[in-house]
């Protein structure tokens, strides 16, 4: 029986497509949200963000994620705000390219997973 989860990986694959996103950006504690996204096999690469080393180390095992190590991050904005720039560093997306993120809400909790999609700036992210 499908989950949540299973159910907002296949919602991002969809908008990932439609969108033609230069890339996906998972900010999840467990790493879970990325795996799921991962299960789908979008086109767009996916950037698993997590504040846990050991989260990072599981998905850089995991096909088409590219784990990112960041801080814990207090609100909406500022999860925008570093899944931008990691996009951009990581070279992933170009300046005013489209990127989707998802995160699990309210952060370092187990919630739903809130889509959002930005496009990629230098200096601030713009909602899209």
């Amino acid at each position: 029986m499908a989950e949540m989860a299973d159910a907002i990986g296949y919602a991002m694959r969809r908008v990932a497509d439609l969108l033609r996103v230069a890339a996906t950006v998972a900010y999840t504690s467990s790493g879970f949200s990325a795996l799921r996204m991962a299960r789908e096999r979008p086109k767009a690469p996916i950037i698993g963000m997590t504040p846990r080393l050991a989260t990072a180390r599981r998905l850089a095992l995991v096909w088409g994620v590219h784990a990112v190590l960041t801080h814990k991050v207090a609100d909406v904005p500022e999860m925008t705000e570093f899944a931008c720039q990691a996009a951009l560093k990581e070279g992933f997306a170009r300046t005013g390219q489209t990127i989707v993120s998802f995160a699990g809400m309210p952060f370092g909790t187990l919630g739903h997973d809130q889509p959002a999609a930005h496009r990629a700036n230098r200096r601030r992210s713009e909602p899209s």
